[in-house]
């Protein structure tokens, strides 16, 4: 149990929320991240672009498409979301609970600038990008009556026998009475703990297309930079302070870290045919950016200064994307996007911090996923035009979850910690209002587990 308890302490190490994803950090379990294209008009189409991709959105989104505008244009969105963050806080393996808590935005973030410049066939363009954010908190803690402190719902447990898999609280007493042996079966709890996060990846690009015929491509370098920084404090079921351990990310504790372990310049291309007014194709590579993320844990074994426990490289995803786009009649614009995510990539250079679970071959598996995107724009042709949008598209289950054995305490720990996740389906809607040297557009797009509001602003010189 001693062993089963430390493994608990320090394997609540800290990372990133993504990097933490780079070893086997609980309370940042439960976390997904969308890629999805900026700007308001392609969220309230469901995120359906890349075959249109005719905005100065298109040099993050599909570069190839930057050669429609012929008119130098700047563009600016900020975006406000609420993102949940699941964690297994109750219940007996397998039959566990989990709860939501809600990350928020503080304000309304600028996520997406840009200029671009149309030069004859050429178009060339600057822009920043913030395509992660997350911040907030959880907690895995008993439940208690508020009069009497009795708990009345208790942190997620499990029963384990000697050289066996888990079984039921039954089926466990009976292991014992048939072995004559209280510790052939034996009860272990998760420590309750407390924690919080927040990250932050940033883009700069510079993008650049060439149109020849019906055919343009695109392509874009981009400097990206990473921030994050997450703590989880750990005490024992009766809340004795004395043990709590302590947690932080390389930003936090590794002064000697230097800038470009947290950046990294990535490219992305994209083609895109245009035959005639009527139909558009395009297709997109995004290579995912690789950041060095050193993992480090203090408690009180430690005397409470911190001690690496390994360095990590967390692989953002590559992304690899395509899309239609046709017009059957002037007003109405109907796009639909394929997206395959390589969230496989989270766990190319995955460390646990248990000895058990890093003898085991892949134990811990992210799968890549694709995304289906299916959004509409339909034109009003009145004095001053505007628009209305709607969209859907599923994103799958891709959080890293535990796949290995469960025949020893840390394992099935993990498999509590890092259980499979649930698909999400998006309904997005929004409007936007155009005039010939600006244009302002809104869109709303929620799942279960995540909502964002964007609202975008377009100038034409």
């Amino acid at each position: 149990m001693r062993k089963f308890c430390f493994f608990l302490a320090v394997s609540a190490a800290v990372a990133l929320p993504l990097s933490a994803q780079n070893t086997d950090i609980e309370s940042l379990s439960g976390l997904q991240f969308n890629f999805g294209n900026p700007g308001a008009r392609s969220l309230g189409m469901g995120g359906a672009f890349l075959g249109l991709a005719d905005d100065a959105s298109a040099a993050e989104a599909n570069p190839s498409g930057l050669t429609i505008l012929r008119k130098p244009e700047v563009t600016l969105e900020v975006r406000n979301y609420q993102e949940q963050q699941l964690f297994t806080t109750s219940g007996t393996f397998p039959d566990l609970n989990r709860t939501a808590f809600s990350h928020y935005s503080q304000r309304a973030e600028l996520t997406f600038g840009s200029f671009v410049y149309p030069i004859k066939n050429w178009t060339l363009g600057v822009y920043y990008h913030e395509p992660l954010r997350s911040e907030g908190s959880g907690q895995v803690v008993p439940v208690r009556n508020e009069f009497t402190g009795a708990i009345k719902t208790n942190v997620p447990n499990f029963y384990l026998p000697k050289n066996g898999t888990p079984v039921t609280k039954t089926k466990c007493e009976d292991i014992r009475k048939q072995a004559n042996d209280f510790f052939a079966c034996l009860e272990y709890t998760i420590l309750p703990f407390l924690s919080a996060v927040s990250v932050q990846e940033r883009t700069f690009g510079v993008a650049g297309a060439y149109k020849f015929g019906n055919i343009s491509v695109g392509g874009t370098v981009r400097y990206q930079r990473f921030n994050e920084s997450s703590f989880t404090f750990r005490v024992t079921p009766t809340f004795d302070f004395s043990s709590i351990s302590v947690q932080a990310t390389s930003d936090v504790t590794d002064q000697s870290s230097k800038a470009k372990d947290k950046s990294d310049v990535t490219f992305a291309g994209g083609i895109k045919w245009a035959p005639n007014d009527k139909f558009s194709a395009g297709a997109v590579y995004k290579q995912g950016a690789k950041f060095t993320a050193p993992t480090f844990a203090a408690n009180s074994d430690t005397k409470f200064e911190f001690v690496k426990v390994a360095d990590t490289t967390f692989h953002i995803p590559d992304i690899y994307g395509i899309g239609v786009s046709v017009r059957p009649i002037p007003v109405l614009t109907i796009n639909a996007d394929a997206v395959h995510i390589t969230y496989s990539n989270l766990v190319d250079n995955f460390i646990s911090v248990n000895e058990d679970i890093r003898a085991i071959d892949k134990a811990y598996k992210a799968s890549d996923v694709t995304e289906v995107h299916l959004g509409a724009e339909y034109f009003f042709a009145t004095k001053i035009p505007f628009a209305v949008r709607g969209g859907v598209w599923r994103d799958p289950a891709h959080s890293i979850t535990y796949r290995g054995p469960l025949n020893v305490p840390d394992a099935v720990a993990a498999a509590i910690l890092y259980p499979k996740s649930a698909d999400q389906r998006h309904v997005s809607v929004g409007a936007g209002v155009a005039w010939p040297r600006f244009q302002v557009d809104a869109a709303y797009d929620r799942s279960p587990h995540y909502r964002v509001g964007s609202v975008s602003f377009v100038v034409r010189f």
